[in-house]
């Protein structure tokens, strides 16, 4: 088997295969690195069979093999690793496929984050009082004006401003005081699902505002066809109970397996 460099139009196909096979979608958190990544297809006698995405920083982010080819799995997982000099693994544990071949590798592994797709009855009230305001560029000068924890919302000034023109982007008020923003952000344009993100004025924390905007940004998602989900780092749990008390339930994990 041969594994070469590609483009990404040259695995799309694969890549629909791919994502259409997961039981749940695509975590934002790792589609957002897909651009920005190298692009592998492998050949077995002239034969494309399967795909490989690696981050610049080494991490393989998706691995994927035919139908036909996965008795082969194995083998092919190996020699990729070996190949492209992989130093870590992220996987979504509800990616079968992935998390078999890193299990029978015995690699060892941590927890990064949590992947919430599933959604009960919220453990609050919905506030009537919170107010949602659409965003526009004006509010690129509130938004930065905020402490530096707003970048757990977006990482730059132009990550906010694509995220404004492309996406949905929310102001919240309380008694017409700004209390926080959040994000419903597509996760694949060509799917319908989408990802909520949540930022609170720090000085309003503690209060379920956060929790709130969640139930906000879900009904909004509801109400224009899209699926939303959520994620968060394992060690936040502030945010694990925000997400939950809105009513979503996490069944499932980011991995980070190890292979150096």
């Amino acid at each position: 088997m041969k594994i070469v460099k590609t483009s990404i139009d040259k695995i799309k196909i694969y890549r629909t295969d791919y994502l259409n096979s997961l039981p749940e979608f695509q975590e934002l958190f790792i589609e957002l690195m897909i651009c920005n990544s190298d692009y592998y297809v492998f050949l077995e006698d002239n034969n494309e069979i399967g795909y490989a995405i690696r981050n610049n920083d080494g991490v393989l982010i998706e691995f994927y093999v035919s139908d036909k080819y996965i008795p082969d799995s194995n083998e092919i997982f190996r020699q990729l690793l070996e190949d492209l000099s992989i130093t870590n693994i992220y996987c979504k544990s509800f990616d079968s496929l992935l998390l078999s071949n890193c299990l029978l590798k015995l690699l060892p592994y941590s927890i990064l984050g949590l992947l919430y797709r599933d959604y009960f009855e919220p453990l609050i009230n919905k506030d009537s009082s919170l107010k949602m305001k659409r965003a526009d560029l004006s509010s690129v000068g509130l938004m930065m004006r905020q402490d530096d924890s707003i970048k757990e919302l977006f990482e730059t000034e132009q990550q906010l401003i694509d995220f404004i023109k492309n996406e949905n982007v929310f102001e919240f008020y309380k008694n017409e005081e700004f209390v926080g923003c959040g994000m419903v952000i597509r996760t694949h344009p060509e799917w319908s699902f989408c990802d909520l993100g949540v930022w609170v004025n720090p000085s309003k924390r503690g209060n379920a505002i956060g929790s709130q905007i969640i139930l906000n940004l879900r009904e909004f998602s509801i109400n224009n066809n899209l699926e939303p989900s959520c994620g968060c780092a394992i060690e936040n749990q502030a945010s694990q109970k925000t997400i939950e008390k809105s009513g979503f339930v996490s069944r499932y994990k980011m991995i980070n397996f190890k292979t150096k």
